[in-house]
């Protein structure tokens, strides 16, 4: 697989990671080697001056030089993976952080495989398969958009904010400050531009219309995105953040027990509870906007959930993680997301469990370093 490097976050604005569907916008890893130029935030006309001061600086202060060096690396430089993370500005972290863990998610057909899991009989078995309703279920679904097209006066300030940014709206909840969080929104970030490689290909492969081309009566407020309309990107990325940040608030790295969504949206905690109701009030939104269906919130949800948890099981130790199958629903159903609808998704009845091909001693170290950075971050405990 090609590592997907590409920048999709906007690098720097922390507690903005969730710019969902931005995660497309690859390409900005050409700029690291510009990144070392901090505080040098000038327009190139500026630089440019900088450059010609610093030439006839250097002229002026400098005796001859015979190209013999003169200092001394010192012992403190980072030795670590984790250590040489930090050291990095910001577009060359998020270019190592997603050549980390880019390649180990890959979308292929209507499957995303993951390549930490172990293999039966000599295959893989993939994290989530996912089957499309066809063009008759998603026309029912039309009923379901006249119903949300109600809400719009009232959500439309959360619609239009959460074109560039979801994560906000999480951190709001969990205290979560770019001074005191640096390595859980780091983490975020990276969980949106993963969910980007893999949600784009899926839709892709799916080719769903949008309900503005079924219907004229839709009338989107927001620009409908011209990629196809099942799974929803924005549910994929809210729900996969809500199972990270459920992560950081339920676990603690060495533990082999499996962390599940299912089992944290089924307990009393407000928390747990709390970040599924964000990330499904964000996915509804998409819906009362006109650019989404219900049931491509209900696939982005499963979609980001098994992401979530396999992040989540990975890096703290886990045995393994669960693997799910996501069938088309009956010819005579119309669902919409509910809790008591994606809780039925995540059920036995939908998934198994998968082992981890490696020992938790032999997974990544620097995904590692980041994840335990981020457990030592969170000030709020489930």
């Amino acid at each position: 697989m090609v590592h997907l490097a590409g920048q999709a976050g906007r690098a720097g604005q922390a507690g903005r990671a969730g710019q969902a569907g931005r995660a497309g916008q690859a390409g900005r890893a050409g700029q690291a080697g510009r990144a070392g130029q901090a505080g040098r935030g000038s327009s190139p006309v500026d630089e440019a001056a900088l450059a010609d001061a610093l030439l006839t600086t250097r002229e002026g202060v400098l005796p001859y030089w015979d190209g013999s060096a003169d200092l001394t690396p010192s012992n403190a430089l980072p030795t670590t993976e984790f250590q040489k993370l930090k050291a990095l500005s910001s577009i060359p972290k998020e270019v190592v952080i997603d050549d980390r863990l880019s390649y180990r998610f890959r979308p292929a057909g209507g499957q995303v495989l993951c390549s930490e899991l172990a293999q039966t009989g000599g295959a893989t078995t993939p994290l989530i398969s996912m089957s499309a309703p066809d063009s008759a279920f998603f026309e029912r679904q039309l009923m379901h958009l006249r119903s949300y097209a109600d809400l719009r006066s009232d959500r439309m300030g959360e619609i239009d904010v959460q074109l560039d940014d979801i994560t906000s709206f999480f951190s709001s909840a969990l205290q979560l400050d770019p001074s005191r969080s640096e390595w859980i929104l780091e983490t975020l970030r990276a969980v949106v531009r993963l969910c980007g490689y893999i949600e784009f290909p899926l839709k892709f492969n799916f080719n769903v219309a949008r309900p503005s081309q079924l219907s004229t009566r839709v009338m989107p407020i927001i620009e409908t995105p011209t990629h196809g309309s099942w799974p929803s990107g924005h549910a994929t990325e809210a729900f996969a953040i809500a199972t990270v940040l459920s992560g950081l608030l339920y676990r603690q790295t060495d533990d082999t027990a499996l962390f599940s969504m299912h089992a944290v949206s089924n307990t009393d905690d407000k928390l747990g509870n709390l970040m599924l109701r964000i990330a499904m009030r964000i996915a509804d939104n998409r819906v009362v906007a006109g650019v989404h269906y219900p049931h491509d919130g209900m696939a982005g949800a499963m979609l980001g959930i098994s992401l979530g948890e396999a992040l989540v099981n990975y890096l703290s130790g886990a045995s393994g993680t669960y693997t799910y199958q996501m069938d088309a629903p009956a010819t005579s159903e119309n669902p919409e997301l509910t809790q008591s609808e994606l809780a039925a998704l995540l059920t036995s009845a939908t998934r198994s469990e998968v082992s981890f091909a490696q020992a938790p001693a032999a997974r990544d170290e620097l995904l590692k370093g980041v994840w335990s950075a981020a457990i030592g971050e969170m000030t709020t405990k489930a």
